[in-house]
């Protein structure tokens, strides 16, 4: 097993009102419609990532329900580090203006404190793991940990912000499914492809064994699946999956080969190899080792860019299967299958908030500018 290191997202178990009530305040923002957290936090610190900011210091006014701001609620906006708050003339012009308050009621506290002696038990962390090298998904040097942590954060948020969690790295991802899940070690994995489960007679041993001890949540992310090969390579205009018959291909552990399977590129039909990485991968195309690279579109193209080979391979235009990204936890593990729902109640709601969309399009934005 490789090094695991905790990342420091304010992922961990967060006292929601511990502190932010000595924050100093940098402004308020009388809600309107279309806004939700992540944008309000653009505007005020340049940085969607730290909604958490606002939501602890506005929890009182919002509810345990995070994120369910109303039109004409007035939200403090605590400093970030190294923002000031208003000079005393800033200040005293603010005070000669109407108050944003007067202009519009703001909407009662969305809950009520619960009565002293009654607060609940506290909740056990729920303990996630990933692993790096999958940009634009996952990678501790992206920001934010990258475009799928930054789903999972914000879908624990919208479905339960007091949910206590820890986020750790572990580069061996087949570990994931043989020991750290099975043992209980940790809740969740993300993110995992999902194998066709609904046709097990086309799958290979290790996509079974998926399908029989883990739990799916809902696809976060749809992904294409395909096909990247030398510029100079007949390959690259090939229009069938006949095509690559005994052909040497190369897909990543991790990556289920249901994919190649189902378009009749079975085991015994091609030279199939699986390494650790999928850059691997890609330096054994280089290398004249393999034929074909079978690989997610959005990480091929990332991996491509990092080994400067950009003007040597290329995605085939022609091939390509439409896939999904998901979260898993471990049947035997009943905390974590019943987490999974949790994180699907925030997917959904961050659909219909436009968050998801925010944050997709912003980390694949950063990846074709190479950031």
């Amino acid at each position: 097993m490789k090094t695991a290191k905790m990342l420091a997202l304010g992922c961990t178990a967060l006292t929601l009102m511990g502190g932010s009530a000595l924050a100093q305040d940098c402004g308020t923002h009388l809600v309107k419609a279309g806004d939700n957290l992540r944008f309000i936090a653009r505007s005020t610190y340049g940085n969607p990532d730290l909604y958490r900011l606002i939501y602890e210091a506005n929890i009182q006014v919002i509810g345990a329900k995070a994120d369910h701001i109303e039109i004409g609620m007035e939200l403090r906006l605590p400093c970030a580090e190294g923002q000031s708050p208003p000079s005393d003339t800033q200040l005293q012009t603010a005070a000669a203006e109407p108050a944003a308050a007067e202009l519009a009621p703001a909407a009662a506290p969305a809950a009520a404190t619960q009565p002293a002696g009654n607060d609940p038990a506290p909740q056990l962390t729920v303990r996630i793991v990933t692993g790096n090298n999958f940009a634009p998904y996952v990678d501790e040097g992206l920001p934010g940990g990258g475009m799928f942590t930054q789903l999972v954060e914000m879908a624990v948020f919208r479905a339960d912000p007091s949910i206590p969690y820890s986020l750790t790295f572990i580069n061996d991802w087949q570990a994931h499914l043989d020991a750290l899940l099975p043992s209980l070690a940790y809740d969740l994995s993300y993110p995992w492809l999902r194998p066709n489960c609904d046709a097990p007679e086309t799958l290979t041993a290790g996509d079974l064994f998926r399908c029989e001890n883990f739990v799916f949540s809902a696809p976060f992310v749809e992904i294409v699946d395909g096909f990247f090969t030398l510029r100079d390579n007949e390959l690259i205009a090939a229009t069938k999956y006949t095509d690559l018959l005994g052909k040497r291909i190369c897909r990543p552990e991790g990556y289920p080969t249901s994919v190649l399977e189902a378009n009749g590129l079975s085991a015994g039909q091609i030279q199939l190899t699986r390494p650790d990485r999928a850059s691997d991968c890609f330096e054994a195309l280089l290398a004249d080792r393999v034929d074909v690279v079978s690989i997610d579109a959005e990480v091929g193209d990332s991996l491509i860019a990092q080994l400067g080979a950009v003007k040597q391979v290329e995605q085939n235009p022609h091939l390509a299967t439409l896939t999904s990204l998901h979260i898993i936890a471990h049947k035997s593990n009943l905390r974590a299958v019943d987490m999974l729902a949790k994180f699907d109640e925030g997917i959904i709601e961050m659909y219909d908030s436009g968050e998801w969309y925010e944050i997709v399009s912003s980390a694949l934005s950063r990846d074709l500018r190479g950031q």
